[in-house]
């Protein structure tokens, strides 16, 4: 399977005159989060010559606009769309996603997308000391690889439910570890956690925060992989 990275965005730079927040597609027609800006998500899938009226599923992993901005853009074009959300999004945003007559899937524990790939189903997290659900996303094959938006509720705890409904090997961890405001102490046990679970080849990005990923770099070495709009990801 192939993973393209449509959008990314990690530093302040980015953040001012891009946009924040990531997007990643698999198997040419689902979309996990649509990054912030829906005019460059669209622009990246047409540099990569992906049609949005051949997506056939979106998973929104939280309830921020950096994770979920460009969805409206998609819709407008491709209302056909079956869009994942957690149970527990608020009010407001499912409204707003009934207007474009969608099929809406609410998720709250594991739930299955296509063929090998699934959702964790809302874990809580907080944010500025208020709870958030967020979902992650799962690729199963003879391994498993696990597919995170900004990680709030830890990505320690993340990875900690897929292994209790998932019994194959960690492959590959990708997306935003939300790592960047951490100390160093922690940073080590986590990559340290990761080396525990035998996870094979890792890839943070978005709000990891450079210090982490600089961490995960020396420790993975050759297995560490480095994440920008428009590369590419293989896993079997």
């Amino acid at each position: 399977m192939e993973i393209k990275i449509i959008a990314e965005a990690s530093t302040r730079l980015q953040r001012l005159f891009v946009g924040w927040g990531v997007s990643f597609l698999m198997d040419n027609d689902l979309l996990f989060d649509t990054f912030s800006n829906g005019r460059i998500l669209k622009r990246n899938l047409k540099r990569l010559n992906i049609n949005t009226n051949g997506l056939k599923y979106v998973i929104v992993s939280h309830e921020h606009g950096d994770h979920y901005g460009g969805l409206w853009n998609i819709l407008q074009e491709n209302p056909d769309m079956k869009v994942f959300i957690c149970q527990s999004f608020s009010k407001e945003f499912k409204e707003k996603l009934n207007k474009f007559n969608a099929t809406i899937v609410e998720c709250q524990d594991i739930t299955r997308i296509k063929e090998n790939i699934f959702t964790t189903g809302e874990i809580i997290g907080e944010y500025d000391g208020k709870p958030l659900v967020e979902q992650s996303l799962i690729i199963r094959n003879e391994k498993v690889s696990i597919i995170t938006g900004c990680s709030h509720p830890g990505i320690i705890e993340i990875i900690k439910r897929v292994k209790e409904h998932f019994a194959e090997p960690l492959h590959l961890v990708l997306g935003g570890f939300h790592l960047h405001d951490k100390p160093s102490s922690e940073v080590i046990w986590i990559v340290n956690e990761f080396k525990n679970f035998g996870i094979e080849k890792v890839a943070p990005c978005h709000c990891t925060g450079d210090k982490a990923v600089k961490m995960f770099q020396q420790q993975f070495k050759d297995d560490f992989i480095e994440i920008s709009a428009g590369s590419k990801i293989v896993i079997d």
